[in-house]
């Protein structure tokens, strides 16, 4: 197998730093080890290295800490990952606070570690070794970051490790979730899903850990919750970011000590489900400011799985627009419509803010209303044919890309309200790129400092 990138181990345990390299050479990658800071230094400065991966505590000389200190001076793009102690998650936190990109916990498992040094390799937009997942599990897509996704869900779904799904509302979560359950050793036991921002706030509790007869008003039988009815199975929480702050206090210490209790009892209840949680919001922003306790997101995101929003990946919208079409059309017992190219293009061309769930929707609408076997560019609604008419625009009118661009960049900010952080989203570039875009195209006013946007 062709080798891809340097990976640098510094561990000063001989025999674990051979399995990691071994783990991740099969895997593609190449490797060096050191087995201390002073080692580690020496190689960097012979080589180019691309991910370095430490020990919290190295036997002699600097700590995995004071290193990657040092390295992130000299580098502050080269991604870290520090390995610690089984629970010693403070000293994670700590190091994630003093620049770490990711940490892992021993003994540490070969799928999350190749999981996540594909993951920060990747969101560092370096290539990739090409992997092809066996299985899709009904994921559907055909782009680079689908095969990556479902390459990480066959890396990780076999151990044990928590993992946090992020995305934008209608990207599929849940559907990851339970890709997740099926490849793993608990596809026989129960997948049982909880969306944590349709429960009361006084519900969620007795929702989650259960409660026993006479617990309180209304308790006439005792009711296990969630936790106990996924047994050693999968327990999905949805928009776990939206769980009350109270709340989260009962979610960490029944994770840091892998049991809980029902309401009005005193028995702890081993906790045996393996935990997948999924949310809309950036959990680290409101850990920072105190919305969400920042111990128990490290908690949860052990190992990170974003699913990126359609408009990033237009080459998945024609299968996926087949596979509506011929999902609907079997549900009304109609021979499957085809798409013009024309409609095709449409649908390429706008940003779909409802992401996948928005176009299942239409596809459904326009196959129910349309009386034609072929679905043409108007048949489709309002929006997406002024969508396919911009395009269309841009196609023929390249040597006015000042002017496209501009365009683009105000469409974004009219649609967020001219809110900068929304709008770079929605552009899929950072706020930083999108200020510098907006000075040099006169958008940002007499003052380039100001903010009107904000960073809401």
């Amino acid at each position: 197998m062709a080798q891809h990138n340097t990976i640098l181990i510094v561990e000063d345990e001989r025999n674990l730093r051979r399995v990691m390299a071994a783990w991740l050479e099969g895997e593609g990658f190449a490797t060096q080890t050191a087995a201390d800071a002073e080692e580690a230094q020496e190689h960097l400065q012979r080589a180019a290295t691309d991910l370095v991966i430490t020990d919290h505590r190295l036997g002699q000389g600097k700590s995995g800490v004071e290193l990657m200190h040092e390295l992130k001076a000299a580098r502050p793009d080269l991604p870290v990952i520090i390995v610690t102690a089984y629970g010693n998650v403070e000293h994670a936190v700590e190091a994630m606070k003093a620049g770490a990109d990711h940490y892992l916990t021993k003994p540490v498992e070969e799928a999350d570690l190749v999981a996540l040094v594909r993951n920060l390799l990747n969101r560092s937009g370096h290539a990739l070794p090409t992997q092809q997942p066996d299985q899709d599990f009904g994921i559907i897509g055909e782009s680079r970051a689908i095969r990556e996704l479902l390459h990480t869900v066959e890396l990780v779904a076999p151990a044990p490790s928590t993992v946090q799904i992020t995305g934008e509302s209608g990207t599929g979560k849940e559907l990851v979730a339970r890709a997740l359950h099926t490849a793993s050793p608990r596809a026989d036991q129960p997948f049982v899903a909880v969306n944590c921002a349709a429960l009361p706030g006084e519900l969620i509790e007795s929702e989650l850990f259960g409660y026993d007869k006479g617990a309180f008003t209304g308790a006439h039988q005792t009711r296990p919750g969630k936790f106990e009815e996924a047994g050693e199975g999968t327990l999905f929480l949805d928009e776990v970011g939206e769980m009350p702050l109270a709340m989260q206090v009962k979610l960490l210490r029944a994770l840091q000590e892998r049991e809980f209790t029902r309401l009005g009892s005193h028995r702890p209840i081993p906790l045996k489900a393996r935990l997948v949680t999924a949310t809309n919001r950036d959990l680290q922003a409101d850990a920072e400011a105190g919305r969400f306790r920042e111990d128990l997101y490290y908690r949860l995101n052990v190992i990170p799985l974003h699913l990126p929003p359609l408009r990033e990946r237009v080459e998945d919208i024609p299968v996926l627009a087949r596979h509506f079409l011929d999902q609907v059309a079997a549900q009304l017992g109609r021979p499957t419509p085809t798409l013009s190219p024309e409609a095709l293009s449409a649908l390429q061309a706008y940003p779909w803010p409802g992401n996948i769930r928005e176009l299942e929707n239409l596809i459904e609408r326009t196959v129910v209303m349309g009386r034609t076997e072929r679905i043409g560019a108007e048949d489709l609604p309002g929006e997406l044919r002024q969508g396919e008419s911009a395009a269309a625009r841009a196609d023929f009118g390249t040597h006015h890309l000042p002017t496209i661009e501009r365009q683009v960049v105000v469409d974004a900010m009219e649609k967020t309200d001219w809110n900068q952080s929304q709008a770079a989203v929605l552009l899929g570039i950072s706020r930083k790129q999108l200020r510098t875009k907006m000075k040099n195209l006169g958008l940002l006013g007499g003052d380039a400092e100001d903010d009107p946007g904000g960073d809401a």
